[in-house]
């Protein structure tokens, strides 16, 4: 397949930041949601949650239905589709109408990036998928920072249905990029395997909204616990029945690879939690221990994301140098060592020195992040790719779900505090995080010294032979 990688990087990049900034910029809107529908602020978390559970829940659905329709077709269909729902989004009279939208909306969401991220590692060659991925995921990075106050802009300017009305232009724009940058991939007759779907489906749900209602309500952990347990059981089932399965939905080749399980579901998860929990606790922090203002607030965020801008350019050269095992272990000890820093910061600290610590967090999480995304799919056959982004992307949304309900619970340790202004709840949260992503440093450690040598173009070291 004859294909410039760089273009479909740029696609998927394009892709990602829709999916994520809509996921962002509802955030501000809720208290106007909320009075249009006439309901408390409150009970509009149920929008939020239903998309999260939604494009969780389907992603098994997203390379299947990229081999049996062909990948082009897919992503021009769910592209549009994501269009289609937010106009329904914009235009529901009652809340329960919104949720339905914003369910479709999450359908269409769980087949987008997960399509084109197939593709691109498809046409990608192994020595150039550390340069691609650095383009293609660099979204992920800036869509978090403008959505709250592009959707806070939006909605007091024009009304919140702007918020959902934006995505139109944008859904046709994505739909003819991918006419014209994706390559055609012909389609493949594959069986649909509805048993493992529900298994999938009801596992990854039970376990999103256990870890929600974990989160939410850490002093009843009756529910959450049993949520939780339930989806664990189920989600050995279903992998019990991928393992037989003749045709399963997700096949399960890729796990065969060290470095990929290390990624998907080892030290990698254990290194992404903090990093999801840091983005429910840093803007409390901010906000309420410094008694700083959203907007500067934002600034200090947009500080962290500028500093993992900055390694970009340089993460090939980087990779190369170092090797990938040492990357991620350095890498991810400079970023949970930088992290607990955050944590002892006064509260006379000047802004541009909080900014500077901000940036420097952020410069440290950019190796290895990059590294790990490179990494994963290193030692990955093109046959078992399918399978490895289905189970790398439910990887990520786990740990995501994980990753907040943890930073939420460690908010609300019972530690004496007397009100939301005490910042040692707060640097308590910072410092478990760090902790726990700290031992992803150990794990990582033990991965292969050449471990990824053929992604980076480094030549394998050599252990030094025993002595007799």
């Amino acid at each position: 397949m004859e294909a410039d990688p760089r273009a479909a990087a740029f696609l998927v990049a394009f892709i990602l930041f829709l999916s994520i900034l809509e996921g962002t910029v509802i955030a501000t809107a809720l208290p106007d949601m909320a009075r249009d529908f006439g309901v408390a602020p409150s009970e509009l978390g149920i929008g939020i949650t239903a998309y999260l559970m939604v494009s969780t829940a389907f992603l098994p659905l997203s390379s299947w239905l990229a081999l049996r329709l062909g990948p082009r077709r897919v992503l021009t269909a769910s592209l549009l589709g994501f269009g289609i729902a937010s106009l329904l989004c914009s235009q529901s009279p009652t809340l329960a109408l919104f949720v339905a939208a914003r369910a479709l909306q999450a359908l269409c969401s769980s087949l987008m990036t997960p399509v084109g991220n197939l593709v691109l590692l498809r046409i990608t060659p192994k020595h150039r998928l550390v340069e691609i991925l650095a383009i293609s995921t660099t979204p992920a990075l800036i869509a978090p920072v403008i959505g709250p106050p592009l959707g806070g802009f939006l909605t007091e300017a024009f009304g919140w249905p702007s918020i959902f009305l934006v995505n139109l232009p944008l859904t046709l724009l994505g739909a003819v990029l991918t006419r014209r940058l994706l390559p055609h991939v012909p389609a493949q007759r594959l069986r649909f395997d509805a048993i493992g779907f529900v298994l999938i489906a009801a596992a990854l749900s039970l376990l999103i909204y256990g870890f929600d209602r974990l989160g939410a309500h850490p002093e009843h952990l009756a529910l959450p616990g049993l949520l939780i347990t339930a989806g664990a059981l189920i989600a050995v089932l279903a992998w019990r029945w991928l393992r037989r399965a003749r045709h399963g939905l997700v096949p399960l080749d890729a796990l065969r690879h060290r470095t990929f399980v290390a990624i998907a579901f080892g030290p990698g998860m254990l290194m992404r939690l903090p990093h999801m929990g840091l983005a429910l606790v840093l803007p409390l922090y901010f906000q309420l221990a410094f008694a700083l203002s959203p907007a500067t607030a934002g600034i200090l965020l947009l500080a962290n994301n500028l500093g993992d801008l900055a390694v970009k350019p340089f993460i090939s050269r980087i990779l190369r140098a170092t090797g990938l095992r040492l990357a991620l272990v350095a890498g991810t000890a400079m970023m949970m060592a930088a992290t607990a820093a955050i944590a002892a910061i006064p509260r006379a600290t000047p802004l541009a020195l909080m900014a500077l610590a901000m940036l420097l967090v952020g410069m440290a999480r950019s190796v290895p992040f990059t590294g790990m995304m490179s990494l994963a799919f290193a030692d990955v056959e093109a046959d078992e790719l399918p399978g490895a982004n289905v189970l790398n992307s439910i990887g990520n949304a786990l740990s995501a779900a994980a990753g907040i309900s943890l930073g939420a619970l460690f908010l609300n340790l019972p530690l004496g505090q007397t009100g939301a202004a005490d910042p040692l709840p707060y640097r308590v949260a910072l410092l478990a995080l760090s902790a726990l992503g700290a031992l992803a440093v150990v794990l990582f450690a033990r991965l292969p010294a050449d471990a990824g040598a053929q992604v980076t173009q480094r030549a394998a070291l050599r252990e030094p032979p025993a002595r007799a």
